[in-house]
């Protein structure tokens, strides 16, 4: 029916569709998180008979943006926008004329608004830092300094690689046919299981979540059995492998497709029975590091490094800004040095041969290429080699712990190879690592190790994070949804533990206050179950729907279900902060206070933990609970009435 308008508010009608058996309170879970996004002062708390629903939505609501310019945009007969994949759907109309399109209620935000709900660059701290007390930092160049273009660097190592494998290892060359290098197919944090020709992904608590047969997922019943009592610190054992660097993508695409080409093929190539998974992922390794020491990868890069490595601007100013601070900056790198300079002058804008020079060393008070991290962080026996640039020859440093830094600086500065020793030594400090701040990608060889090893202070680049943070906050609704879920969840819970309860009290004694009602409270017990065996379906749905938006198989990098991953557990340990790009170093001054968050315990939001939940809707007397036939504790997404779902559409969705 038309409600009279008001000033300032818009009046919808919409028509909800869904299955006949599922009552209003469950539909709501889904509607509510709607209808507040976008306005609504509150949502309803049920829903008529029929399948029609009036609701005003006020162009002032606190918090709403966009109501005005929805209430200029809506016209008669819009319809056609449905919120959901299924035949669940929502149609909209509105009593104020005017142009308007579907999903106007899902997506519009102000141009402002727009701006803001995206990831600019923050770089974000687990440990405060304060700049001032750090006088060194240091830079890692590969997936640091410079960010490669997976769709050309990365494909060009598994190319390169699975040559290698054909002609140095006597691979069959039908590998050679297997489908190309996907860079969007794996991601980091994950682990792999050489022994088993696994690769896993695991929550914080080194529980295995998901699991894959080289391209073929592993039900949950098998990863339970295989996984299921393994003790959490034999994943740091030789017989697992992290993928903790961007490196180590096409190592796990590569290790993948011949897990599977032996499955299929072990019967026509003998070679191939003999090769466990173990000596597979070593042949892997093998062919990777022989591309890049032989130039299959790095010689193609130095013949256009536009064409593999990105466009950053602001890292040499970022440098600049460093070293006028009157800070020593530092570059720590595997690379050699040809490599090294081909990298830094093409970050410097001098990508074409005839134009490269030594002008950015000027960038830096030192430059150690060769480093063999992460040895370099923990072997006090390590060498170190002077490198003359103009000639790249290198020579003995026989005295290098013990002429001054400002004589062996003096020559060059441009060192191979060594150890931390070394460092600190050129640095001219012997001072443990609170000083120093390094900045790399590589979790275990620049994070971790620099960290747990010398103390340094450590900074994280992930480039994924921007996509992590933009995803998120497209999918605020259905994580909204998700916890409406969870809080629908949690009362079923208290109903099924409070039924029980008092079912396990009466201990069939024909004294029991409840017991002529026993049967009555154990069907409702069966209905109650029911009910949450249901919901759990749609969490668990949702959830997986909400991961699959970050990525169509492995989810979110920093998450495992509703837990922290394995690897965003690593970055909250070692990464002091962690930011996407180290160019978002330079949007703060050199003497920034990086502070923390405040750390949050379950009990810390005492209110909001389920079992405070649970024994508050019980109210201060438990024998009254006895005596008295329960009432369940309605929601704020339920009607006032202990009304129930007394079944659910059978379609998943």
């Amino acid at each position: 029916p038309e409600i009279p308008t008001d000033a300032g508010s818009v009046d919808l009608q919409l028509r909800l569709c869904w299955p006949s058996r599922m009552r209003s309170p469950h539909l709501l879970v889904f509607l509510a998180p709607i209808l507040t996004v976008h306005g609504y002062l509150r949502a309803p708390s049920f829903l008529p008979g029929a399948n029609k629903l009036a609701l005003r939505l006020p162009a002032n609501a606190v918090g709403h943006r966009c109501a005005s310019r929805l209430a200029q945009k809506c016209r008669p007969g819009l319809s056609g926008t449905s919120l959901s994949p299924s035949r669940q759907r929502v149609f909209m109309s509105a009593s104020t004329p005017g142009e308007a399109h579907p999903q106007d209620l899902l997506s519009m935000q102000d141009d402002e608004d727009r701006e803001v709900q995206k990831y600019n660059g923050e770089i974000f701290c687990n440990r405060a830092l304060n700049m001032k007390n750090i006088q060194f930092v240091g830079f890692d160049m590969d997936y640091t300094l410079a960010q490669y273009i997976p769709e050309t660097f990365e494909i060009l190592a598994h190319r390169g690689a699975m040559a290698k494998l054909v002609e140095s290892m006597n691979y069959p060359a039908e590998i050679l046919e297997l489908a190309d290098y996907d860079p969007t197919y794996f991601q980091r944090g994950l682990i792999i299981d050489k022994m088993r020709g696994n690769i896993i992904k695991m929550d914080r608590h080194s529980y295995v979540k998901l699991a894959f047969h080289g391209n073929k997922m592993i039900d949950r019943d098998e990863r339970i059995k295989i996984y299921g009592n393994v003790f959490q610190k034999s994943f740091t054992s030789n017989e697992y492998a992290n993928i903790d660097t961007l490196f180590s993508l096409p190592d796990a695409f590569m290790y993948a497709q011949l897990v599977d080409f032996k499955d299929a093929n072990e019967d026509n190539y003998p070679m191939l029975k003999d090769k466990s998974y173990e000596q597979m992922y070593k042949d892997v390794r093998r062919s990777v590091d022989l591309c890049h020491r032989d130039g299959v990868i790095k010689d193609r890069v130095s013949e256009d490094p536009g064409k593999y490595i990105q466009a950053e601007p602001g890292i040499v100013d970022m440098l600049k800004r460093l070293k006028l601070s009157g800070r020593k900056v530092f570059l720590l790198t595997n690379s050699l040095w040809d490599y090294t300079n081909v990298v830094m002058n093409h970050i410097c804008g001098n990508s074409e041969a005839d134009t490269r020079n030594l002008e950015w060393l000027d960038l830096f008070d030192l430059v150690i290429v060769g480093a063999c991290k992460p040895g370099f962080l923990d072997d006090p026996q390590l060498s170190l080699f002077r490198v003359h640039p103009e000639s790249d020859k290198l020579s003995n440093m026989d005295n290098a712990l013990f002429d001054p830094p400002e004589v062996s600086l003096a020559k060059g500065k441009v060192f191979q190879g060594g150890n931390y020793n070394h460092l600190h030594h050129l640095l001219g400090t012997f001072i443990a690592g609170p000083q120093i701040m390094y900045v790399g990608d590589h979790m275990f060889s620049d994070v971790i190790r620099g960290k747990r090893s010398l103390g340094w202070r450590t900074m994280l680049v992930v480039p994924e994070l921007e996509h992590e943070v933009n995803v998120w906050l497209e999918q605020s609704v259905r994580h909204r949804r998700i916890e409406e879920l969870g809080e629908l969840r949690h009362e079923l819970d208290e109903w099924v533990d409070r039924l029980s309860l008092l079912i396990v009290s009466c201990d069939n004694k024909e004294e029991c206050a409840v017991f002529d009602r026993i049967d009555e409270i154990e069907a409702e017990l069966a209905k109650a179950r029911e009910e949450l065996k249901a919901v759990k379906l749609m969490y668990s749905s949702e959830l997986r729907e909400f991961h699959q938006a970050f990525h169509p198989v492995w989810g979110q990098v920093f998450k495992v279900g509703y837990q922290n991953s394995r690897f965003a557990q690593q970055v909250e340990n070692y990464a002091c902060l962690y930011t996407s790009k180290v160019s978002n170093f330079g949007q703060v001054s050199p003497e920034m206070i990086f502070r923390t968050q405040q750390d949050v315990m379950p009990h810390d939001q005492l209110e909001d933990t389920p079992i405070r939940r649970m024994l508050k809707s019980r109210g201060d007397s438990f024998v009254r609970s006895l005596t008295e036939m329960p009432q369940r504790t309605p929601s704020p997404l339920r009607s006032n009435s202990p009304s129930r779902i007394s079944s659910l559409s059978s379609d998943k969705e």
